[in-house]
């Protein structure tokens, strides 16, 4: 099955458009209980930030019980998914660092790994695979 990678991006892309706007704005721990009236509610910046993670845990959820429902289900962990995952936790420990990178020319050589070696190894190494099977 193909995956739509314009979505997973879009969904990564919000993620951290809002996590970027959300330290913009000076966000700290002691702002948690800050609130606004949404409908005549108060709901507070902890009330968003709760929902900010768990709605993707949720939807994780839901994919996977859509997936299963449509015997689609994922036999193991598909190696793409867990690149995704470490690159994912690798990039929220960067969260806070201020001016300093930890690990940045590690992390710059891993950017450039990626698009360099990783992917292009790969590709060419099904290629000749395929090339080799129609011969």
């Amino acid at each position: 099955m193909k995956t739509d990678w314009n979505l997973i991006r879009a969904m990564m892309g919000a993620a951290i458009d809002a996590c970027e706007r959300i330290e913009a704005a000076g966000y700290t721990e002691n702002d948690r209980d800050a609130a606004i009236d949404i409908g005549g509610q108060q709901v507070s910046v902890h009330d968003f930030l709760v929902s900010a993670w768990t709605l993707p845990e949720n939807l994780r959820y839901q994919i996977i019980r859509e997936r299963h429902d449509q015997a689609a289900d994922l036999p193991y962990v598909p190696e793409t998914a867990r690149v995704l995952v470490a690159t994912a936790q690798a990039s929220a420990e960067l969260i806070g660092a201020g001016e300093m990178t930890p690990a940045g020319d590690g992390i710059q050589k891993m950017i450039r790994w990626f698009g360099d070696h990783a992917a292009p190894s790969i590709e060419q190494a099904v290629a000749a695979r395929r090339l080799s099977r129609s011969s």
